[in-house]
């Protein structure tokens, strides 16, 4: 029998590197059965990701999200996970993505900013771009991948490019030479996405737990509010780690399963 000691109304979880491990599929069969458990016993899982919901969609029925709210693209759409019916967006302009790409595509390897296409090879987007066989559209995000290498010059750009935001330089999952960024509206992150979909559901103000592993949830992070509880996977970097309430075991031993069991909300 589940002990809820701490009064947690609400779980906001990452994905990458905190439910599934980096190269699966799926989740493992103890993050599944927990996630299972969680609505079993009336507590929402919400879902806060850079993912899109062609990505999520997946992930659905493993771990029971049903009608459950997502906030997506690094914060930038609110949907339900089943339908993909938006709720809520804040998207960056036609006129952002297109500077955006055409800004740090030269410094990238691959870039995504098409709602549904599978991304592109940067010279290939901008050479679509510039000579008008591609007509850009407003996008949730610009997704970009680049070598290691680069991150500093493409940093440089980002940083004076007006109306945009980006998290931080997070790590690849395929490849330690690899890097990745996400570039937003300006107004957008984690936290604002979370919010905006506590609101929706009329959870803003329980307490939450909200577990990640990346350097872009410290903006989960800032979403559980100072009452919420922070856990940290064993795999986050020191700095998430150092402003955890809790650090849980990586996600390669089901560190998820074992923080919702460790706060008893299974």
């Amino acid at each position: 029998m589940h002990v809820n000691k701490h009064n947690i109304g609400v779980v906001l979880s990452d994905v990458d590197g905190t439910q599934l491990i980096h190269g699966e599929r799926l989740p493992s069969p103890e993050v599944q059965a927990v996630a299972h458990d969680l609505r079993s016993n009336g507590l929402p899982l919400l879902e806060a990701t850079s993912r899109s919901h062609i990505l999520i969609q997946k992930l659905v029925e493993p771990l029971d999200l049903r009608d459950n709210l997502c906030a997506l693209d690094g914060g930038a759409t609110v949907v339900h996970a089943d339908s993909g019916e938006v709720v809520w967006s804040q998207w960056l302009s036609a006129e952002a993505v297109r500077d955006t790409v055409l800004g740090i595509g030269r410094l990238c390897t691959r870039l995504y900013f098409e709602v549904g296409w599978p991304g592109r090879p940067p010279e290939e987007a901008r050479a679509c771009i510039e000579s008008g066989k591609l007509v850009v559209q407003s996008a949730p995000s610009v997704f970009a991948i680049f070598g290691i290498e680069r991150g500093e010059e493409l940093l440089a750009v980002l940083d004076g490019a007006p109306g945009v935001k980006h998290t931080p330089i997070m790590g690849y999952r395929t490849s330690e030479e690899l890097r990745c960024i996400q570039v937003v509206d300006a107004g957008v992150d984690k936290q604002h996405g979370v919010e905006q979909m506590l609101r929706h559901v009329r959870l803003y103000g329980r307490r939450a737990l909200a577990i990640g592993d990346g350097t872009n949830d410290f903006s989960l992070f800032a979403a559980a509010g100072e009452d919420g509880v922070k856990v940290a996977m064993g795999n986050a970097p020191d700095e998430l780690k150092d402003i955890a309430d809790w650090v849980a075991p990586p996600v390669e031993d089901h560190g998820f399963a074992v923080a919702m069991q460790h706060f008893g909300l299974v």
